[in-house]
């Protein structure tokens, strides 16, 4: 099975080949990227039939591995583990990137620069392919990071203009954040128990819950930076500024999904705490609750689903944090799909509307029909109605609630399923009914055909909902009918007040007297619950605010101190100037005068003739006598 190395590799090689070229040759070799996300996909689903029917929990069906550094008597690896879960996500992940792929062809035909915004999908998919497939943690943080890079670069993909720049720059300092504490956490993981290694960490160690807690935690920490839980949530709707098949890729199946991921890969290590587990069950339902008020009040078409999408992901939290992997794990894959192609269809009312503000859209039922379907498709999976996929994943969540006696939190998490509903009938009344606009047309065959896939997937996957609970090992069972009801009743109410309050269009939509009932809340959740205020001034402001004191600093203090420095330099450099040119150069100069004068004096001796050196001869006996005869008085 050693063509399993070979599912992350593809795409890496087509970054690779096209990163180097030029932007002309670039721009003509985009089969390349395709090509390779298509042989992967190929790849993944071999795989995916090998490893089934699954039920190896905690057994790899596929492990390699090499060394390819040593520190003192430590090993650090890289390997590839295939088991159930790497399993289903190796073809989430390879599905969605090649719909996204061949939807780009017609999406970005005519951006210059389409060829690096192939190369970079391509980087992107191979790093999530290679986390999925991690068999340690510190390689599975190195992919996590690679893909921090990628959201930056594919969010900034527009950099000429404003909007894409700050968001970029947004996401990629949020989810550092986050990525701090995953750093912590490793660092802890490895004091205690010695290995990053799966088989170790989770399987072979006895964790104490203090440590367990500490670890989880700070894991969890990381998770929330790249899933977009509360409260380092505020990138993704920024994230829009991207182009939207990026959007799909990062807010489906590659990126936000990483956090979901690392918990679930992690999960041994959180019910050794427990009470990691309250904390990861608290921040979910915080996150799908906050961000389904958030989305229904947004009118640009692509923050309502990023907003869902940061719901949605809390859903999966929630299933986590209750101890339900299969139920946060099925969750994270019929998300994959339908978000995928709402942000898909997404593109498509973009192009045909030439606007992302849905109070400018509408009529679109009979001008695009088959976007309309497929599109109606992933909504009603989003809003949880049978029998789409996301009724499936989501009752498997209630119900892993409702039997772990989490009574407070199903109740919210119901709350939350209902307002997923009044806002997704909210969008799709509000574009798809109404006054039909005549410029309106269907997409382009290569942006179609990838939605018909996604929407035939989302349609009916729902149906192996018990087999999917088998493949990763555990008994499968179909949703209980009391539970079932109850969310399809709530579903029903949230889509028919949605209908009520923005279904029955005349001539003109009037939600004037809906908001004004609303008053205050609506105000705040159209101020984003005040976080993005809160850390602009708090944070930017704040950063802003030290560095104009660090800037007021270095020009008092430093600037002061390295003038007066060189002040006390230049006088001294005169001073010493003065002493090297009068006392120094002086003593010299004097010395030399001195000894020329002396030697003058002593030439005027050697005369040559012996008379005079016999006068100086008895000259000298002279005075030595005298001098006698003088000591001896």
């Amino acid at each position: 099975m050693g063509y399993i190395v070979a599912i992350p590799l593809l795409p890496a090689i087509a970054f690779a080949m096209l990163a180097p070229m030029s932007n002309r040759v670039r721009n003509k070799s985009l089969w390349i990227s395709v090509a390779a996300v298509l042989v992967a996909l190929v790849l993944s689903l071999v795989a995916f039939v090998q490893v089934w029917p699954g039920g190896h929990e905690g057994e790899a069906v596929y492990h390699a591995s090499v060394v390819f550094a040593s520190i003192s008597t430590v090993n650090l690896g890289a390997g590839v583990l295939l088991d159930p879960i790497s399993a289903v996500m190796l073809v989430v992940v390879t599905l969605v990137g090649a719909c996204v792929q061949v939807y780009s062809i017609g999406y970005m035909h005519r951006d210059a620069r389409i060829g690096w915004y192939y190369a970079v999908l391509s980087l992107f998919t191979a790093a999530m392919l290679v986390l999925v497939l991690s068999d340690n943690f510190l390689q599975l943080y190195m992919a996590w990071e690679v893909m921090g890079l990628c959201s930056y670069l594919l969010i900034g993909f527009w950099h000429e203009q404003v909007a894409p720049r700050k968001a970029s720059l947004k996401a990629f300092l949020t989810t550092r954040v986050g990525d701090v504490g995953f750093a912590l956490g490793l660092a802890v993981m490895y004091v205690t128990a010695g290995s990053f290694d799966f088989s170790v960490v989770l399987h072979g160690f006895q964790w104490a819950p203090a440590v367990a807690t500490t670890v989880s935690l700070l894991l969890l920490f990381g998770a929330m930076g790249k899933s977009a839980q509360v409260p380092l949530h505020v990138w993704l709707p920024d994230a829009m500024a991207g182009p939207t098949p990026a959007s799909a890729l990062i807010h489906a199946a590659t990126m936000v999904a990483a956090g979901v991921f690392l918990v679930a890969r992690a999960l041994p290590i959180f019910e050794a705490s427990g009470v990691a587990l309250t904390v990861t069950m608290l921040v979910g339902v915080v996150t799908a609750l906050v961000g389904g008020m958030l989305a229904a009040v947004q009118h640009d078409i692509k923050k309502v689903l990023a907003y869902s999408t940061i719901s949605q992901l809390g859903y999966m939290f929630v299933a986590l944090g209750a101890g339900g992997i299969v139920a946060g794990f099925y969750h994270l894959v019929t998300h994959a799909f339908f978000k995928s192609l709402l942000f898909l269809g997404a593109g498509v009312i973009i192009h045909a509307a030439h606007t992302q503000d849905m109070r400018e859209m509408g009529g679109l039922a009979k001008k695009m029909p088959v976007t309309t379907v497929t599109f109606t498709i992933g909504s009603l999976a989003l809003a949880g109605i049978f029998p789409f996929s996301g009724f499936w994943s989501k009752d498997e969540i209630l119900t892993v609630l409702w039997h772990g006696e989490h009574y407070v939190v199903f109740a919210l998490a119901l709350a939350a399923a209902f307002v997923t509903a009044v806002y997704v009938a909210r969008l799709w009344f509000r574009v798809f009914t109404g006054p039909e606009q005549s410029e309106l047309k269907e997409a382009h065959v290569e942006m179609l055909v990838p939605m018909g896939v996604l929407a035939a997937i989302s349609a009916v996957i729902g149906f192996g909902s018990p087999y999917f609970a088998q493949f990763l090992g555990h008994e499968g069972e179909w949703p209980a009918a009391p539970i079932a009801l109850t969310s399809t009743a709530v579903a029903g109410l949230g889509l028919a007040l949605g209908w009520w309050a923005y279904g029955r269009r005349t001539k003109v939509l009037n939600t004037r007297p809906l908001k004004e009932r609303a008053g205050f809340v609506y105000g705040a959740l159209t101020m984003k619950l005040y976080f993005d205020i809160t850390y602009d001034f708090f944070i930017v402001r704040g950063y802003g605010l030290l560095a104009d004191a660090l800037a007021v600093f270095d020009t008092v203090v430093v600037d002061g101190v390295v003038n007066g420095a060189g002040a006390l330099w230049r006088a001294g450099a005169q001073a010493g100037a003065l002493i090297d040119r009068y006392v120094i150069d002086g003593a010299v100069n004097g010395t030399a005068t001195l000894v020329r004068a002396a030697g003058a004096k002593v030439r005027r001796i050697q005369v040559g003739r012996i008379q005079a050196y016999q006068g100086l001869m008895v000259g000298a006996i002279v005075l030595l006598m005298l001098w006698f005869v003088v000591k001896g008085a």
